[in-house]
């Protein structure tokens, strides 16, 4: 699943049901921040953004730091590591 898939179809949902749609935003606009200010591909940058959600302290008092890190595991399993192409480009000398 692709990074805005796995927000738009699950973690934004997941939220708004446990938190209702103010307290959504406010997690989803503070997890954005980690997102784009995270160097490294995408899915890092997801995970940090899951990271983010998952570590809030309003989130981890309402679900409970092991039911948190659980759910930080099964939005991480959506996008997979290995999702990103990576191209390496090398030069030879030429001559």
């Amino acid at each position: 699943m692709d990074v805005e898939k796995a927000i738009g179809a699950k973690i934004e949902p997941k939220l708004r049901d446990a938190f209702g749609p103010t307290i959504t935003r406010s997690l989803l606009t503070m997890a954005t921040l980690a997102y784009v200010t995270t160097v490294g591909p995408k899915v890092q940058r997801y995970r940090a953004l899951v990271d983010s959600i998952c570590s809030d302290e309003g989130v981890v008092q309402q679900w409970g730091e092991a039911n948190s890190a659980k759910q930080a595991r099964e939005w991480k399993e959506l996008v997979r590591l290995d999702s990103e192409t990576v191209v390496i480009v090398t030069s030879e000398p030429s001559g």
